[in-house]
């Protein structure tokens, strides 16, 4: 599958962002399809997490979990999956720029590959329809704290 990618732009500092982004624990009060993410390991420059998610779309219900690999430079968040009974491969990342009047911009970026007996258009039209909803989440969790 291609590379996703989006862009946002956000009224909170890159810091704020980068704040919720990385309180993986409060996932569920805010993304419907997170159930619970388990917090493993984590630093000031890494974090090691298991997401267990649940996803209608499409006539399709998938329930899975996925252990991903968090490293953290700065305003540079990168993920990498570490396993899945379901997902093969997943792979992406934020960048956080700070804008001329303290705000953010955000790019995101991500590569998902399943084994799932789900159409590769319907998974590409499924990523192409919720990123930019995902994205908008993570600006409006930031902008309400």
């Amino acid at each position: 599958m291609p590379v996703a990618t989006c862009k946002l732009e956000t009224f909170v500092s890159p810091e704020d962002l980068k704040d919720v982004i990385l309180d993986f624990a409060s996932y569920s009060e805010f993304l419907p399809e997170v159930e619970r993410v388990e917090v493993l390991e984590k630093s000031d420059t890494a974090c090691l997490c298991t997401f267990h998610i649940h996803i209608a779309f499409a006539g399709f219900d998938v329930r899975t979990e996925y252990t991903t690999r968090y490293t953290i430079d700065d305003l540079e968040i990168r993920w990498e999956l570490e396993s899945s009974p379901s997902i093969t491969r997943m792979s992406g990342g934020w960048s956080l720029t700070e804008t001329d009047d303290g705000e953010c911009v955000a790019d995101y970026e991500a590569e998902v590959e399943t084994n799932l007996a789900i159409p590769p258009e319907v998974q590409a039209l499924f990523v192409e329809e919720s990123l930019p909803k995902l994205m908008e989440k993570f600006r409006d969790r930031a902008e309400e704290l």
